[in-house]
Order: structure tokens, then C-alpha cells, then sequence
């Protein structure tokens, strides 16, 4: 026969075991959760860089594919020739040379009415509107300048060696946001 002792002996052996028990698998189980609270915020952040990618993605296919916008850009893509482009209402398309574009984009405000010279100012002036959105959505947190650096970045180049005319133009369109993007080429 066990004595009353014995039991209240095992009774509290019971429970100091159980304690050694519980508070390994307690500590485990927060340690868990811990874990897995962490694994979701990572994938949650790596699901909104993956969004944001795809914005900046998404504006820089909307740039080539406005007619004016991908003019301006094939036009700084051909800075050292020319080429001929189809301009609305005009038969044969017209050569354009980067010297033409250089000399349109001097003129603030334009003095010469001539279609081709408005030609070239519309497509940088709807380029430089669409670079400022870049700017604009990148101070907003929406895009990352590492998704669209690469891409302009021979074009930052090109109007730094002539940064006379298109600050001038810039500053006559008020592309203040425009400026401050390609200024970020040369903090980088």
C-alpha cells in the first residue's frame, strides 16, 4: 500500500515534470509563431517590391508605347544621326537629325512655327511630362529608381552633354520633377 505521503510525493514530481514539459514546448510554440510572423512580413515585403517593379514596369511600357514619347526617345537613342519620321499629316516622313533636335528644343519660347520643330517639341515635351510622373511616383514610395535606372541612364547621359538646352527647356515647361530625376544620375 502507498502511504498519503508517497502519493503527494508523486503528485508533485507530476508536476514538476509537467512544468519541464510545458515550458519547452510554450517556448517553442512562441518561438514558432515568432518565425512565422517574420516569414510573413518578409513575404509580404517581397510581394510589394514585386508590385512596385511591376508599376515601373508598366510606366515605361506606357512611355513606348505613346507615339510622341518613343519618338523623343528613339530621337536621343539616334544622338549621333538621323532618321526619318512619319509626322501626322506630312508625305514622305521627314529626316530628323539630332542637331534639329537640338536646335527645336533651343527656341523657348519656340519662334519658328514650323511643323517639324513643334513635331520635336511635342515629343519631349510629352517625354519629360512622363519622366516627371517617374520622379513623382518614385518620391511617393511607388516605384524604386533601381527599376528605371538602367534605362535612362544613356539618355541622363546625353542631356547632361547638353544640359544648356534642355535645362532651358525644362525650366521653360516647368519640368521641375523631370530635372530633379536625371539630377539623380549624378548622385548615383
Amino acid at each position: 500500500m502507498i502511504s498519503p505521503q508517497t502519493v503527494n510525493d508523486l503528485k508533485d514530481w507530476g508536476q514538476l515534470l509537467g512544468y519541464f514539459v510545458a515550458v519547452p514546448v510554450a517556448l517553442l510554440g512562441i518561438g514558432k509563431a515568432i518565425y512565422e510572423i517574420q516569414q510573413g512580413r518578409k513575404q509580404r515585403a517581397d510581394e510589394l517590391r514585386w508590385k512596385r517593379a511591376n508599376v515601373a514596369k508598366g510606366l515605361l511600357d506606357d512611355m513606348h508605347n505613346d507615339r510622341l514619347t518613343k519618338s523623343a526617345i528613339h530621337m536621343l537613342d539616334w544622338c549621333d544621326g538621323q532618321d526619318d519620321y512619319e509626322i501626322q499629316g506630312e508625305k514622305p516622313p521627314i529626316t530628323i537629325s539630332y542637331s534639329d533636335v537640338l536646335a527645336a528644343l533651343t527656341d523657348n519660347p519656340p519662334k519658328q512655327p514650323i511643323f517639324w520643330v513643334v513635331y520635336i517639341r511635342d515629343c519631349f515635351d510629352w517625354f519629360f511630362y512622363r519622366v516627371g510622373r517617374l520622379e513623382h511616383y518614385i518620391r511617393r514610395g511607388l516605384i524604386d529608381f533601381d527599376d528605371v535606372r538602367d534605362v535612362f541612364k544613356v539618355y541622363a547621359c546625353e542631356i547632361t552633354k547638353n544640359s544648356q538646352i534642355y535645362d532651358s527647356f525644362l525650366a521653360f515647361h516647368q519640368y521641375d520633377l523631370a530635372r530633379e530625376f536625371f539630377l539623380r544620375f549624378k548622385q548615383s
